[in-house]
């Protein structure tokens, strides 16, 4: 009976039925909570039955041992609140506080980096971004057509840089989804190459409407760095004169962006603070204003992480760094409960100790898929891997997704992806398995 489960836990179907799972998890969870819950609930059920059953082939992996010291670090860091500033400290810690950072390698272990299943999982996001718009919007049309006016409009999403946050992820994902090699009859290429063209210029579209200068920046970091990482990465025999033309390309599309009405209404919008910040005149930056508040909120947590730098202060830090603030105004410490930004957060409240966890898990699932997987992602999915890291560490200075339900799952789905290729089946004829003809591998299809 038990070899009978286990045929079956490792079997194609049911490989086929957590995909599928994984795959209606990315289309509604944003939408549709209650049937994406459902839905990501069966994934971590049938994870857990299947590592049950391959327990020896994945009990090393770091990831899988990061979830039990990620336990531990929120403890340590109340334990140093609760010394240091016992007035403010909670009265119990949150072991589990770092649990959701984790969602990521249930997608990853029945992804497998295979192209078609990233594809759907790409294309689901894209379709569930719009669903996310729609629902959340009163009059999607109107509000479109306002914001291609010059208005900034958010679609009732928390705010437009969450909505651009969206945006600028589905970019990458229909830009991905367009040159995915899939091996499709020419009949279905056609229409997939047409699909995911219209979801690129739709997810531009949001990301100019909706206005957000930290997604305008992450993007232009990823364009900015994706021909030189092209060519450090795979050794390519690309002349450096091609990516100078390449750069040179980029500068006047750069230009012409900048151009438009736009972008130069919301660049302008706050010259004067930009002047004061690059002149290194802080004590001038007004107080309010989007990037104003963002350097007065920074230079607040840096006087908390100067204090405690190693074990931090807690997790309610970052409400406690406005809350209890002598100089930032009423309003703001009434109302404002985070830094917008995530890596001052990670300090304030967790340390040098939190921060190595946080970063190990978002720098490790990349770096073992471009230069440590013994199976190769390829090209493709190798840029994917760098274009997603650029871009989630840079909008993360200026707004606090490490730590929303949205941030986190944006993070699952695009991380579970890159971490993918981590699970992807062994050849039959693979070097290793000859090596070890023992170890058992999960989910093969």
């Amino acid at each position: 009976m038990t070899s009978r489960i286990e045929a079956t836990i490792n079997g194609r179907t049911f490989s086929l039925a957590m995909i599928v799972c994984v795959v209606g998890f990315v289309f509604f969870k944003r939408f549709y909570r209650d049937l994406g819950d459902v839905f990501i609930f069966l994934v971590v059920l049938g994870t857990l039955f299947s590592v049950y059953y391959n327990f020896r082939s994945i009990r090393k992996d770091p990831i899988f041992i990061a979830f039990f010291i990620s336990i531990i670090i929120p403890v340590i860091s109340w334990a140093n609140s609760k010394i240091q500033i016992p007035e403010l400290a909670k009265d119990l810690p949150s072991p589990f506080l770092f649990y959701d950072f984790f969602f990521f390698w249930f997608i990853s272990y029945w992804t497998q980096g295979k192209t078609k299943r990233i594809a759907a999982i790409l294309a689901a996001y894209c379709l569930g971004v719009i669903g996310i718009y729609l629902t959340h919007s009163t009059d999607f049309i109107s509000d479109f057509s306002r914001g291609l006016q010059g208005s900034r409009v958010d679609f009732n999403i928390v705010n437009a840089q969450y909505t651009s946050l969206f945006a600028g992820f589905g970019l990458i994902s229909a830009a991905f989804l367009y040159i995915a090699k899939l091996d499709l009859p020419f009949k279905f290429e056609v229409p997939k190459k047409l699909g995911a063209l219209a979801l690129l210029v739709f997810f531009i579209l949001v990301t100019l409407i909706t206005q957000s200068r930290q997604v305008w920046l992450a993007l232009l970091a990823c364009i900015l760095i994706a021909p030189l990482a092209h060519k450090l990465m795979f050794s390519s025999r690309i002349p450096a004169r091609a990516i100078i033309l390449t750069y040179l390309v980029l500068a006047l599309v750069i230009g012409a962006a900048a151009n438009l009405d736009i972008v130069k209404k919301r660049v302008k919008a706050e010259e004067s603070t930009l002047m004061q910040i690059v002149n290194l005149d802080l004590e001038s930056v007004s107080k309010s204003g989007s990037i104003g508040l963002r350097i007065h909120l920074w230079s607040e947590a840096w006087e908390w992480i100067k204090k405690r730098p190693i074990l931090g202060s807690g997790e309610e830090a970052r409400e406690l760094v406005i809350s209890e603030s002598e100089t930032l105004p009423p309003n703001v410490r009434a109302s404002f409960t985070h830094l917008h930004n995530s890596h001052l957060e990670t300090f304030v409240s967790f340390g040098l100790l939190g921060a190595l966890l946080i970063y190990f898990l978002i720098i490790w699932p990349p770096l073992y898929t471009t230069m440590l997987s013994s199976f190769p992602a390829g090209k493709t999915w190798s840029a994917f891997s760098v274009i997603v890291i650029v871009f989630w560490l840079v909008v993360n200075f200026f707004e606090s997704y490490f730590y929303s339900a949205d941030g986190i799952f944006i993070f699952s789905v695009f991380f579970g992806i890159i971490y993918s290729f981590k699970f992807a089946p062994i050849p039959a004829n693979n070097v290793q398995l000859q090596e070890y003809p023992r170890k058992k591998y999960f989910c093969q299809t």
